[in-house]
């Protein structure tokens, strides 16, 4: 019998011509040989898709990993922008007198929180800056948060971030387009979670607005 090579993909398709033009005489004397033949002619080709599916295995393994990974920080993010928004709804409304004067009041509190603004401001930047397009939507979803406060500290009231948008005077806010621009990115990216598809530069691009906003209050 003659001896085969791993994977000598010639002499596998060289027996199938033979087999079918009838220059390869199938003489067994027994069923062990006419099962040895069988394994000889089969095995090329097994060990060949035995290769395929393994790859198709590795490959499939790896990027259920990534989903996950992807998924988990996805919904890290969210859950720390519902934080927010919670801490945002209660707490210091319970204070103040008549809504001129928490907006007064809450534009010296949000320079006094200049310094805080600041170190969170960094972590952002180090988001946005990321390779990782999960980091951006994180960067997004932070400043979301950090709008929410800033304008529940300036005496904005409203159990979500649009509420509070929407009793700003625009005299008093001169980037509330900005504001509002951004707050529906945030909204697409908590609703749509990682399906939300965002390039790096309109990451940056929405980051930016965030950054006007909190800039004309000093917050930042």
């Amino acid at each position: 019998m003659e001896s085969t090579n791993f994977l000598n993909v010639a002499w596998f398709f060289q027996k199938i011509y033979d087999l079918f033009t009838g220059n390869y005489a199938l003489n067994f004397s027994s069923v062990g040989q006419a099962i040895a033949w069988f394994i000889s002619f089969i095995r090329p080709f097994s060990i060949f898709i035995s290769l395929l599916l393994l790859t198709g295995i590795i490959y499939s393994l790896i990027r259920t990993r990534a989903i996950l990974n992807e998924a988990l920080e996805s919904a890290h993010g969210h859950g720390h922008d519902e934080h927010g928004h919670e801490g945002g709804g209660h707490g210091e409304h319970a204070e103040g007198g008549g809504h001129g004067e928490e907006h007064g009041g809450g534009h010296a509190e949000a320079g006094a929180h200049s310094t805080k603004g600041t170190t969170r401001w960094e972590k952002i930047e180090h988001h946005i800056n990321s390779a990782n397009s999960s980091d951006w939507r994180l960067a997004i979803l932070e400043c979301d948060i950090i709008l929410d406060e800033m304008l529940t500290k300036m005496g904005y009231h409203g159990e979500t971030l649009s509420d509070k948008l929407k009793g700003v005077e625009r005299s008093d806010f001169l980037s509330i387009d900005q504001a509002w621009e951004a707050h529906r990115v945030r909204n697409a990216i908590a609703h749509e979670g990682s399906n939300f598809l965002i390039t790096d530069r309109e990451a940056r691009r929405v980051v930016g607005l965030y950054e006007e906003v909190f800039k004309e209050f000093h917050y930042v």
